[in-house]
């Protein structure tokens, strides 16, 4: 039994290594982990929300609107099985997703160095990808989709260094990734469209097989079908296509406001700039991997290939419309490839001064890599924007303050989250919205401010939270609610203060 738990351990070393250093690292890093009172994050409330709305029934754009793709709200749905009233079911996502993105970054790193102890090290360079500002609250789209640009970088590479075309089922797998990251968030498709033209390229220029071109393209379009006829089938059955493309496209495309008037391709090449600007360790790693692929001259080529493409393809999808500090996260994904310049050009070093750490030097190595991790889990917790709010108790924290008020006076309140994006509220008093728009958000939806106003006026809800101004600063007649309670908590930057009116009953 020993020795097969053993053997066990070395064949999957690198996927139990990258579980350990997701699970520590987000720890420390997410707000969703357990050592916070809460994940505060107006964002992954929303998904939570919707998640939670779908199990008892209500469907996505019609019972509750929200302006993401139909299968987070799925994955949401799962994450809701686990835990409505707490964040473990978030926690257990984030976690399995930043594994992925670790073992399939390693397993890249992997071709290149061999099934050296250096791939351990980058996986904790990558892992540093959470003490980013781009990193955020813990759980945006960007965070848990790292894995699927991973893993279609990994394939591809894979393939070009064994000189063949995809697999049948490499290529499905990454339409299914593909058909994910369309109907999640398709400013995340241009990943594909790059990956799709370099695969194109070399099956033209080097592998020039044309029917195995054909079961590739096949697959892969197989794969985003697959994913496409659940989506198609869930929203016709409900009777919600119509709204399916009009909240997640037409809205999405048209209602945003416009930020500036800057030519289209000026605008991503300044959000491009602007994101490697604020997140410059990572972009340092971008830089050298680009320059790594390329010095190495005809022989990487067509991974040079591969990696321009899809970033280019990625970055001009996802910064052409707005941007948020939390875009930009998806470019982290690349800096495997400067880590691993770096660690060929390590281990260049220690070959010539004689101080290569072999197989025989294993305490050695494990060591090194001991060390490395601790300075990991040190450089997380001095370096990440949300440990500040390891020190709360839920008791402090305006959702839990007001959901003790509300769940005194109500068995079960209905309330309302205006003028701002689902904070928590709704999570904190286990309550499920009401109205479709169930807080207001940042697209200028139509009926969003009319339908809010409806209820405010009509005393549809037995409270209404506010978020920085009183409800007497809307233009909405507020006469059937009384202010109740206050509350201030810092987020982003602000100390923003909350207010918690109450329906006066007549």
């Amino acid at each position: 039994m020993t020795r097969k738990i053993h053997d066990f351990i070395q064949r999957r070393a690198l996927l139990l290594f990258s579980l350990l250093t997701s699970t520590a690292v987000l720890a420390i890093c997410s707000k969703s982990s357990p050592l916070y009172p809460m994940n505060d994050w107006v964002d992954v409330h929303c998904f939570l929300t919707l998640g939670r709305g779908m199990l008892n029934g209500l469907v996505p754009y019609v019972d509750l609107y929200e302006q993401k793709g139909p299968v987070l709200y799925f994955v949401y749905a799962i994450v809701a099985l686990f835990s409505q009233r707490s964040f473990l079911g978030q926690y257990l996502l984030e976690v399995i997703c930043f594994t992925l993105f670790l073992y399939y970054s390693g397993k890249i790193a992997q071709l290149y160095l061999g099934k050296s102890w250096f791939c351990y090290p980058i996986v904790l360079g990558l892992a540093l990808i959470t003490t980013t500002r781009a990193f955020s609250h813990g759980g945006s789209v960007e965070q848990n989709c790292l894995f699927l640009f991973a893993y279609g970088l990994y394939s591809v590479m894979r393939a070009i260094h064994e000189d063949r075309g995809l697999t049948f089922r490499e290529a499905l797998v990454n339409g299914i990734f593909a058909g994910a990251a369309f109907w999640i968030k398709y400013t995340m498709a241009g990943f594909y469209i790059g990956l799709a033209l370099a695969v194109l390229i070399v099956y033209i220029g080097w592998v020039r097989d044309w029917r195995q071109l054909l079961r590739t393209i096949c697959a892969f379009l197989l794969g985003i079908g697959l994913v496409s006829a659940v989506v198609l089938l869930y929203f016709t059955v409900n009777g919600a296509l119509e709204e399916l493309f009009t909240c997640y496209f037409y809205n999405n495309l048209f209602l945003y406001p416009e930020e500036n008037a800057q030519p289209l391709l000026d605008q991503i090449l300044s959000q491009f700039s602007s994101a490697l600007l604020k997140n410059k360790l990572f972009a340092a790693a971008l830089y050298v991997g680009l320059g790594y692929l390329f010095l190495e001259g005809k022989q990487m080529s067509r991974q040079l290939l591969t990696v321009t493409l899809s970033l280019a393809g990625l970055a001009f999808t996802t910064f052409m419309g707005k941007g948020y500090v939390y875009y930009s996260l998806v470019l982290c994904g690349y800096a495997v490839f400067g880590l691993i310049g770096i660690s060929k050009a390590l281990k260049a070093v220690c070959k010539a001064l004689d101080v290569q750490v072999g197989p025989d030097r294993r305490m050695l190595r494990s060591g090194l890599v001991g060390l490395l991790a601790l300075c990991c889990l040190l450089q997380c917790h001095a370096s990440s924007p949300n440990t500040y709010l390891m020190g709360y108790e839920k008791e402090q924290m305006p959702q839990f303050q007001f959901a003790a008020y509300m769940l005194d006076k109500k068995e079960d309140p209905t309330l309302l989250n205006f003028g701002f994006l689902d904070a928590g509220f709704y999570y904190a008093a286990d309550s499920l919205p009401v109205c479709p728009f169930f807080c207001t958000f940042n697209v200028n939806a139509p009926g969003m401010w009319e339908t809010q106003y409806e209820y405010i006026r009509e005393g549809k809800v037995d409270f209404v939270i506010t978020r920085r101004y009183p409800l007497e600063n809307y233009q909405v007649d507020s006469s059937r609610y009384q202010l109740v309670d206050t509350a201030s908590m810092y987020f982003e930057g602000v100390d923003f203060t909350y207010y918690l009116y109450e329906l006066v009953e007549e």
